[in-house]
């Protein structure tokens, strides 16, 4: 495989050879690169070509990956990095009759979607997912830590939030966990349990709160910093 890298119209293009049969345009995350893989022996001319043609359309999906970019939000497009449980995958979306799946393969995060689907309702499907993951992990780090905190929450929930990584309403006993967590290491869905089961004992955060919550977790703050410096804008998601 060789390559090289061409402009064209103010777009630099990278250029690779390949033993493929037909020419290949792409726009990849995350700054927007253009690539175009083609057939080796094929003429640059006929790329810059292809390119100009398409320029409309590049720039478009330039725009779209560079707004997403801004807030936040998953392109849902096959090169893309994504992070399950605090590791970075790859994502390959591929495209089959059948229903949905998503598995976990060899540094890939796998999305099997019927064909014609659309970003959204791919976003939506791996929220899913995620759901799915964190349902299978919260009962067991409820096992571990309500013991050592001394509090036992009566019910549990899942959504998604924007300015906080968990929430519990004293008086039923109930707390709430943000769905971004399954992106996050464990460490960080345990720092956020033990938080929450914590103001269960202590409803604000003032020295008494900050003092159960480091004999049950002494290295809360390590915890804490961590998972603030793993989102874009941490100061909204801070865990006082």
């Amino acid at each position: 495989m060789t390559g090289a890298h061409i402009e064209v119209d103010g777009v630099e293009v990278e250029l690779v050879y390949k033993s493929i049969k037909r020419l290949r345009l792409s726009v990849r995350p995350p700054r927007g690169e253009v690539r175009v893989s083609a057939p080796i022996g094929t003429d640059p001319q006929f790329v810059v070509r292809l390119v100009r043609e398409r320029i409309d359309w590049i720039r478009t999906h330039q725009r779209r990956i560079q707004e997403l970019q801004r807030h936040g939000s998953p392109l849902m497009i096959t090169g893309e990095r994504l992070y399950v449980w605090g590791r970075q995958y790859q994502l390959v979306i591929v495209e089959r009759p059948g229903r949905a799946q998503v598995t976990l393969d060899a540094g890939h995060l796998v999305l099997r979607v019927p064909v014609g689907t659309t970003a959204d309702r791919t976003r939506r499907l791996l929220d899913g997912w995620y759901r799915i993951e964190l349902q299978r992990a919260i009962p067991g780090v409820l096992r571990v830590w309500e013991p050592v905190v001394g509090a036992g929450a009566t019910s549990w929930g899942i959504r998604r939030m924007r300015t906080q990584w968990g929430s519990c309403n004293v008086a039923t006993g109930k707390i709430w966990l943000n769905l971004e967590l399954a992106r996050k290491d464990p460490e960080s869905l345990e720092h956020v349990v033990v938080h929450e089961l914590t103001h269960l004992l202590e409803r604000g955060h003032g020295p008494r709160f900050k003092q159960l919550l480091g004999q049950a977790m002494p290295d809360w703050r390590a915890r804490q910093r961590r998972l603030n410096a793993s989102v874009v804008h941490p100061d909204i998601w801070e865990l006082p």
